[in-house]
């Protein structure tokens, strides 16, 4: 299952999640799961091309290197294209863990975090 991933313009991309550095571009990645309930739960997840924190991830490392050459997105260039389509493909979010989410809201509750 993957396909519809949204890319979203460079200009429009946020911060680094990992590192807090300027993102290069973002992709919105559809997912699904099933939860603790047993009802299938659809969704979206962002994630964004980050120049130190993707440098050694194969796809995108060739896209960041287009970026470092070219400078802004250019999508009637067919090389940008085609590492574009490459990395969206790449893609993969992976399910969450509920458990460690219960968690994290838990510690929040009691003023941990």
């Amino acid at each position: 299952m993957r396909r519809g991933v949204d890319v979203v313009a460079a200009d429009d991309a946020p911060a680094c999640p990992r590192c807090r550095r300027e993102g290069l571009l973002w992709a919105r990645v559809p997912n699904r799961w099933v939860n603790a309930a047993g009802r299938r739960v659809e969704g979206y997840s962002g994630v964004v091309l980050c120049s130190e924190c993707d440098a050694r991830v194969p796809h995108a490392a060739a896209l960041i290197t287009w970026f470092h050459v070219n400078g802004r997105a250019d999508d009637a260039d067919a090389e940008f294209a085609r590492l574009l389509a490459a990395w969206a493909a790449s893609l993969d979010v992976p399910e969450p863990d509920e458990r460690a989410l219960e968690a994290e809201i838990e510690r929040w509750r009691h003023g941990e975090l």
